[in-house]
């Protein structure tokens, strides 16, 4: 059910969850004792689901003023954010955190989901619960600055 949500009839539910489920199995050691291996399962889906719409995605490097690399999406990634009724305040802000390091982009999906701290130090694998706080508060200033 969860799996239906994600895609909303844009590709076939089950490929998500095989996929979560072939990435729990191979990483068993690691969730075994996890307390919320049904978050993890969930977030390896929505992962896929966005792994499958950059490789459909195409994307054309230019350069700002300083020489900056800056991706611009295409005419059909716009269409696709409009199909799916997206505000503009939520396109601005996703447009923000793409720019932002894999880091930062993880730790902000992790929080959005409603996950603890305890949580996302577990599925980062960062070892100190103090670097998952720092983290996510330097990433949400950055974001914060970005969509200022």
């Amino acid at each position: 059910m969860i799996a239906l949500g994600i895609v909303r009839g844009k590709s076939d539910p089950y490929e998500l969850v095989n996929g979560a489920m072939e990435y729990l199995i191979s990483n068993k050691d690691k969730y075994m004792d996890h307390p919320n291996i049904k978050a993890i399962a969930v977030l390896k889906m929505k992962g896929l689901f966005i792994d499958e719409i950059r490789k459909n995605q195409k994307m054309t490097s230019m350069t700002d003023d300083e020489g900056n690399d800056l991706q611009v999406v295409d005419d059909k990634q716009n269409d696709i954010s409009e199909r799916i009724g997206l505000k503009d305040e939520t396109k601005k802000v996703l447009s923000a955190i793409k720019t932002m390091g894999e880091k930062c982009q993880e730790i902000l999906m992790l929080a959005s989901e409603g996950m603890s701290m305890q949580e996302m130090q577990e599925v980062t694998g960062v070892k100190s619960l103090g670097t998952v706080l720092s983290r996510l508060s330097n990433c949400r200033k950055e974001l914060k600055g970005l969509i200022a």
